[in-house]
């Protein structure tokens, strides 16, 4: 489908995995990986693809679930859809949309990744795992990264931090009551200590999926916040590997 020199579709990125790919009129260089949260490949992380297109970019959202997709009403089911994702398998089809952004005529180090709680917590990841191919990585509200006590089959993450190549964006709500300013400070530790470029920002009275426009935890003002602080940081990450490219 092609709206308004918006072109979006679905296509396969690997065998059994589908993605959900908008992109702007023309051949942009510059991809960016969209990680869902707990729900699935829904209205709203389509909706991010097609904002990134908008703003020039292409994005491109790959289905982890492989087909399924749960209402927001379906909380317990969903979250025990998370508990079986493995992250070796989740990593591989990343790098597999990574893949299909440069076949799409994105370039290596012209690459970013965004996700959104659960898939906050694997754009975090995917920086230690494919860093070496992106210009910046962005967790919204991403959960499980470093959380005092484990939850359910997601393995904490600080372990992996030596391993981030670009530069890290992590953007939390102070109302997030399952990702509290404990968590916040055991991140900017051992990202500090390992002498890793990021940037932490907390929004003031945001909750938890702030920034998921059709549910009930949507905070306007926040969301509008976290999006400029957002593509602010790609436009200095992109700027700052363009410049190294030539320098």
């Amino acid at each position: 489908m092609t709206t308004q020199s918006l072109h979006t579709e679905f296509l396969s990125i690997a065998p059994g995995v589908s993605g959900y790919l908008a992109k702007p009129s023309g051949v942009p260089g510059i991809g960016v990986v969209v990680l869902m949260e707990a729900f699935g490949l829904n209205a709203f992380v389509k909706g991010v693809c097609e904002r990134f297109a908008r703003a020039g970019y292409m994005a491109l959202a790959p289905d982890l679930y492989h087909g399924e997709a749960f209402d927001y009403a379906d909380r317990e089911r969903a979250i025990a859809r998370v508990n079986d994702i493995d992250d070796n398998v989740a990593m591989d089809e990343v790098g597999a949309a990574l893949d299909m952004l440069v076949a799409q005529g994105a370039r290596d180090g012209r690459l970013a990744t965004i996700g959104f709680s659960m898939g906050g917590r694997l754009a975090f990841l995917a920086n230690a795992v494919h860093g070496a191919r992106l210009a910046a990585s962005v967790s919204f509200c991403g959960g499980g990264i470093a959380p005092a006590v484990p939850r359910g089959t997601r393995k904490p993450l600080l372990d992996r931090v030596a391993d981030l190549t670009a530069p890290q964006l992590l953007i939390y709500g102070a109302r997030d009551t399952s990702i509290t300013s404990d968590e916040h400070a055991r991140i900017a530790s051992a990202l500090t200590d390992a002498n890793k470029r990021y940037t932490l920002a907390v929004l003031p009275d945001a909750p938890h999926a702030f920034a998921t426009v059709d549910r009930d935890s949507y905070h306007a003002q926040a969301a509008d916040a976290a999006w400029r602080i957002a593509f602010a940081f790609f436009v200095d990450t992109f700027m700052h590997g363009a410049a190294a490219a030539y320098s």
